[in-house]
């Protein structure tokens, strides 16, 4: 995978507060002397380009490949270090199995951050998603990795959690429910290549539940784990190594993602695999609306947007020029 790193950028804004006082009227004047010369001294505003505070709102840029003969998107994925769905959502165009040799392929590296997102593990199931934001030089980033999540009837639970536990080559406790479909399973899997786990383990506070690797790495980007987080192998590792115990972890479902870029405003869209929101064009619309953008939104372009849930963020509004 190449991983995508943002640096962040930031401005201080500077607010001023009211006061109300009964003093002497001695003590009163020299408080209106400190305050009058206070509110006169240059006030320091850090640059555009000061990375000191919160994520940013978009990460990465989209790129492109081309099908190698023989290729399917499930391989251009694992190549790629792009989940499958992901890859099949931004291109409806082409056959998943039998796309044409030498065709371009869009890779969706680009993404609008969840709601909430702050410095830590942010999850969006809706998206497959992980978003890792930490600092590098006390420089913020933003470290974007693909998922497997829970299947039907196993979905990945929602919250804020954090890491309570870390383990290299980690053995498996097989479910109880998963040896009763299966007897033939045992209790307990060893460390290998036969663990589903592979050879990292982030365990949550959702008692049972964890980020880890996988001996299946095509099931990366899909929903087919039985509820665990699921990652390329050379992911988690990287991830392993930045992670540690008592790092805030928030899970999340959020199908539709809005963000102001400059002048632009920025509309991402994933299925609804859940069937949550019976119109997502009105999730859209308040999506926008938290974002406070004060332009012109093209309404057409939104219900094309979450209709087709291409996994891109997509230009739905501009400010006009000078403004």
């Amino acid at each position: 995978m190449v991983t995508q790193k943002t640096v962040l950028g930031s401005s201080k804004v500077f607010a001023g507060a009211s006061f109300s006082f009964k003093l002497p009227a001695m003590r009163h004047a020299f408080l209106c002397l400190i305050l009058q010369t206070l509110l006169t001294l240059p006030v320091w505003a850090a640059p555009d380009d000061d990375a000191t505070t919160a994520p940013p709102v978009i990460t990465g840029e989209i790129a492109i490949t081309r099908v190698a003969p023989g290729e399917s998107l499930i391989e251009i994925a694992r190549r790629e270090g792009i989940g499958f769905d992901l890859l099949v959502n931004s291109n409806p165009q082409h056959d998943p199995w039998t796309p044409e040799a030498g065709a371009e392929i869009i890779l969706p590296r680009q993404a609008i951050l969840p709601a909430g997102a702050e410095k830590g593990i942010v999850i969006n199931l809706a998206e497959m998603r992980l978003y890792h934001i930490f600092d590098i030089d006390s420089h913020p980033v933003v470290d974007l990795y693909p998922l497997g999540i829970g299947r039907e009837g196993r979905e990945t639970p929602e919250g804020v959690y954090r890491v309570v536990v870390k383990k290299e080559q980690p053995e498996w406790r097989v479910p109880d429910g998963l040896r009763e479909q299966d007897p033939s399973l045992p209790a307990i899997v060893p460390p290998g290549q036969n663990n589903p786990l592979g050879a990292y383990w982030l365990g949550l506070s959702a008692n049972g539940y964890g980020i880890h690797g996988t001996n299946r790495p095509l099931g990366v980007g899909r929903r087919i784990s039985y509820g665990c987080l699921r990652m390329y192998p050379e992911d988690i590792a990287t991830l392993y190594s930045q992670v540690t115990v008592g790092t805030p972890v928030l899970i999340s479902y959020q199908p539709v993602k809005a963000a102001r870029r400059g002048d632009s405003m920025l509309l991402e869209a994933h299925p609804d695999y859940l069937h949550r929101f019976g119109d997502l064009f009105q999730e859209a619309l308040t999506a926008i609306s938290r974002t406070g953008w004060p332009g012109e939104v093209d309404y057409a372009r939104v219900r094309d947007v979450v209709k087709e849930a291409r996994s891109m963020p997509v230009d739905i509004g501009r400010l006009p020029a000078g403004n």
